[in-house]
């Protein structure tokens, strides 16, 4: 099989972005794919290469996956009647399916429409009149008269957004229920506006919601999906190009997840988790006495009240359980710890005062194993610890929809009550001072 010019074009270009998304290499019989984080489909002129996580489960799994780290609320009901054969479904079609599935709820609850100014010349009189433009552009002619008014219509961002990604997605979905839902939702919204205009890098930059348009939010989170990859950052021109590709960071995919599920399984009233949190005030050049990089940690989970104690969490996507940490990973989330989480009890770290950060990863079975790490300087006692937890996305996702904790949710339960305990004086029921 010989790929064709444009083929060969869209190869390199996943090659080269990064650290290389997909390398496809030419063999003399066949093709060679080698991916490394990144799952969704490759439609070549020729062959069709879809690329599924190793550890979200089967086709199912990944949507299941999707819509919990995405927020959708309402859509587990996929798992007792899918609206597509899933297990014959790419990448693609799925989150277009999932991005149908939550517009269609934006238009049950009622499209956001906003006031719009327009000068129109009218027959009866609405709004403001115009006198200069009046007499300047028909005077002596009453028979229409030239005003200002502010209508009310349904062209707003929110729907634009909404309307961009919908062409996007049904140039390219190939499932023919998924195609007809987008065209529905196609007749329904671009008569009332119009997405040619709208500044797409801006409107990232400038939407906000609220209690106004927070439906559009879960709509909106898919429609970017759809975006940044057939979109914004397409890879080759859209229009009667057969060539296209459609790929999800499953490094991202975890950490949303990993944040998420930890949201959800701790008590809000005892806890708080605050993700990507930007600390610039660890490493500092001497000489300048300025901050000298930036460390951003994945989730830092906070016990609410007078101790502020913290708890750094860094999630990976890599198959810990079936080879050892990486040395990179290992540093850098004793880093965390080191500067970032708060001292623990000896009860865990076996030392008093032992700063301890969590490195979670997706395990393959329900039984992930946990590795327990010290950084232990040349006769010194141990200055940071790590402890590596895998999380086996199915079975958590399972406890998530059945509403009751289990194993897993229990372990993260009990493993952030150990190393951020509630103050003594609280717990003895007194009060901690600041």
């Amino acid at each position: 099989m010989r790929l064709s010019p444009q083929d060969r074009a869209l190869a390199t270009r996943l090659g080269d972005e990064g650290e290389g998304r997909v390398q496809i290499e030419e063999l003399r019989e066949g093709l060679r794919i080698r991916a490394r984080s990144w799952i969704g489909v490759i439609r070549l002129k020729t062959v069709e290469i879809r690329i599924l996580p190793k550890l979200a489960g089967d086709h199912l799994g990944l949507v299941q996956l999707l819509e919990f780290a995405s927020g959708l609320e309402g859509l587990w009901r996929l798992n007792a009647e899918a609206a597509v054969d899933v297990a014959g479904a790419n990448l693609l079609d799925l989150v277009a399916l999932l991005f149908a599935e939550a517009t269609e709820s934006v238009v049950r609850r009622g499209l956001l429409a906003g006031y719009v100014e327009r000068e129109e010349d009218l027959r009866v009189v609405r709004g403001r009149i115009l006198a200069d433009r009046q007499v300047l552009e028909r005077f002596g002619q009453l028979d229409r008269i030239i005003c200002r008014f502010d209508e009310l219509e349904h062209d707003v961002d929110e729907n634009r957004l909404l309307v961009a990604a919908l062409r996007v997605a049904a140039r390219r979905v190939r499932t023919p229920s998924v195609h007809r839902r987008l065209g529905r939702l196609r007749a329904i919204l671009e008569p009332i506006c119009d997405p040619d205009q709208l500044d797409l890098r801006e409107l990232r930059r400038s939407l906000s919601y609220n209690r106004l348009n927070s439906h559009y939010e879960s709509a909106h989170d898919l429609a970017w999906m759809v975006l940044d990859t057939l979109g914004i950052d397409d890879i080759l021109a859209s229009g009667s190009t057969s060539s296209f590709a459609f790929l999800l960071d499953m490094n991202l995919l975890f950490e949303r997840f990993v944040e998420r599920f930890t949201t959800t399984v701790l008590n809000r009233n005892e806890f708080r988790v605050d993700s990507q949190v930007v600390h610039s005030s660890i490493v500092w050049n001497t000489g300048t006495e300025k901050p000298y990089s930036r460390v951003i940690p994945d989730l830092v989970v906070r016990r609410r009240g007078p101790s502020q104690a913290r708890l750094v969490v860094d999630a990976k996507y890599k198959l810990y359980d079936e080879r050892r940490l990486d040395p990179s990973d290992i540093y850098q989330t004793f880093l965390y710890a080191y500067a970032l989480s708060s001292k623990v009890p000896r009860s865990l770290s076996g030392q008093s005062g032992l700063p301890t950060a969590l490195l979670a990863y997706p395990a393959s079975s329900s039984g992930g194993r946990e590795v327990h790490l010290e950084v232990r300087p040349l006769r010194e006692r141990a200055g940071a610890r790590v402890l590596a937890i895998g999380i086996p996305i199915p079975a958590a996702l399972a406890e998530v929809r059945s509403g009751s904790p289990g194993p897993i949710s229990n372990r993260v339960q009990s493993l952030v009550a150990e190393l951020l305990p509630m103050p003594a004086a609280a717990a003895d029921g007194g009060s901690a001072s600041a």
